[in-house]
């Protein structure tokens, strides 16, 4: 409540934070021209097959790499960040357990009803989870899917999006507006290819379950990682089962 209260400054923002946007970024597409100049130096030019396994890797190398950036920019309080965290879980694992219950019973409701919609606003899996989909269809892969599906990604996305966004530039710029800036733009970049615009409904719905428990938490980053995390995880296993069972 008192840093609710606290009047804070540009000073106050962590700016350096910021700075792990464009390292992943760098990082991710100079691993991946990499991976494909390699190969075609030593003559091998067959690289559509492999595609998405160096997409996949790259990106989970990139991400990988940024959280360690984060981890060295607050190196001397992120052990004590770390504990507050994983203290947090321990303590609310309850409700943050009938968070991610109330978040999925939203979601399947609203999927279940665009059934109800024309059929050309349908949809039965959004462009996002199709395009996850491909990392699934080579056992070799899992992996480093699940690397970067379940753990990396939901790590990443927790400190671009409500740790940057809301933790540090609403410090600023008011963490409400942040907050509501961190909804759309999370449920945004999991839709520029889709093709029902009803697809924005489940990232938005589970957007602001994320964004009303790092607030509610009080801005503990632990807390929506782990749910974060939670989600990813179920719904990695209930691909892998619908495509290998």
């Amino acid at each position: 409540m008192e840093n609710e209260k606290k009047k804070y400054t540009f000073k106050d923002i962590a700016w350096r934070d910021l700075l792990i946007i464009p390292i992943i970024g760098v990082i991710f597409y100079a691993l991946t021209i990499a991976a494909y100049i390699g190969p075609i130096l030593f003559g091998y030019y067959k690289i559509d097959s492999n595609l998405i396994f160096v997409a996949t890797i790259t990106q989970a190398l990139a991400y990988t790499i940024g959280i360690g950036a984060f981890y060295l920019f607050h190196l001397k309080v992120m052990p004590s960040r770390l504990r507050a965290g994983f203290a947090y879980i321990k303590k609310y694992w309850l409700r943050l357990s009938i968070t991610y219950i109330i978040a999925l019973i939203l979601i399947y409701t609203y999927e279940y009803m665009t059934q109800f919609l024309p059929k050309h606003l349908q949809y039965s899996e959004t462009a996002n989870e199709l395009e996850l989909n491909k990392m699934f269809e080579v056992p070799a892969f899992l992996p480093v899917a699940f690397l970067l599906i379940v753990i990396v990604g939901p790590i990443v996305e927790e400190i671009v999006f409500r740790h940057i966004l809301i933790g540090e530039l609403g410090k600023k710029f008011n963490f409400i507006a942040m907050s509501i800036v961190s909804v759309f733009l999370f449920a945004f970049i999991h839709v520029t290819d889709a093709k029902s615009p009803f697809e924005f409904g489940p990232y938005l719905i589970l957007s602001i379950i994320l964004v009303f428990t790092y607030i509610k938490s009080g801005r503990n980053l632990g807390s929506t990682i782990a749910l974060h995390i939670a989600n990813n995880f179920v719904s990695f296993v209930i691909s892998v089962i619908s495509i290998y069972a």
